[in-house]
């Protein structure tokens, strides 16, 4: 399979999903309009035919770069390009689609992470190297159409019609220390977070080892609230996670979110620990 063939396209869409399907017919109702074959539409965007038509056919899923470039060269004025986004939402595993779907409503997120920098956070590289390091080994098509979904929940970030969400971030420093996908690509990452760090919207502690025990020693949370003032909690657990709007958990994990700012290195604290540990590493 030649280069261009892998980029574009991603996993094998066997079930494939009402947006995924829907996708396929407007494809091929935009090349027959133009009067072109699939090979012939294969050469102007630089896929083969035969990938053409396993698209056009929902069985594959396409990525960003093959979508973009069909919306282009036929002409679709964003019909295709729109449909992106939704694209991207059927690459979450099902438990997961209701915690995306409400963090994009979000006006106030709160997270404590003590393995991995938050998602929202990742560089590509380093998104890349913790999608990559699941067991069993998922294929690459897999990784890569998890991270396009990923990158497209960071735009969040830049929003500014609704504006972006406040983000409160606390960072168990072992995050910091877990040397994902190498040197560099740690480096990078850390760069990229003290950018980040240092936006108007943004807060970002560091809870380091000397604090010892800690109100989450249990793990992972994240607190949502939307713009009606609904209050959401998500969890996960290995292979699974859960969004739940019951009071008294979601009252639980806001005492213990307080007690860990108030525990961790303040945000300008937290900025030049930063600083320094990526002198170090």
């Amino acid at each position: 399979m030649s280069d261009t063939e892998i980029e574009g396209v991603s996993a094998d869409a066997t079930e494939a999903s009402p947006i995924v399907i829907y996708f396929a017919t407007q494809l091929k109702r935009l090349r027959g309009d133009k009067g072109w074959t699939q090979e012939q539409l294969g050469k102007r965007i630089r896929y083969t035919a035969g990938m053409v038509g396993m698209v056009e056919t929902a069985k594959r899923v396409p990525s960003e770069k093959f979508v973009l470039t069909c919306d282009k060269v036929l002409d679709a004025g964003g019909m295709l390009a729109d449909l992106w986004p939704a694209i991207t939402r059927d690459s979450y595993h099902d438990w997961f689609r209701p915690f995306v779907e409400l963090e994009a409503e979000a006006v106030s997120i709160r997270e404590f992470e003590v393995q991995v920098i938050p998602g929202l956070f990742q560089t590509e590289d380093y998104a890349r190297a913790v999608l990559s390091a699941a067991w069993p080994p998922p294929a690459p098509e897999d990784v890569e159409r998890q991270l396009a979904a990923r990158l497209e929940r960071q735009k969040i970030l830049d929003r500014t019609n609704p504006t972006a969400p406040l983000l409160w971030v606390v960072l168990e420093e072992s995050v910091l220390c877990r040397p994902v996908g190498g040197r560099d690509v740690m480096v990078d990452q850390l760069k990229h977070l003290l950018e980040t760090a240092q936006r108007s919207h943004v807060r970002l502690q560091i809870l380091p080892f000397s604090k010892g025990a800690h109100a989450a020693m249990d793990g992972a949370f994240t607190l949502l609230e939307t713009g009606s003032r609904d209050r959401m909690l998500y969890t996960e657990r290995p292979g699974s996670g859960q969004v739940t709007s019951d009071a008294d958990e979601v009252a639980k994990c806001d005492q213990r979110m307080s007690a860990l700012i108030g525990l961790a290195l303040s945000p300008e604290e937290s900025i030049d620990q930063l600083a320094a540990r990526i002198g170090e590493t």
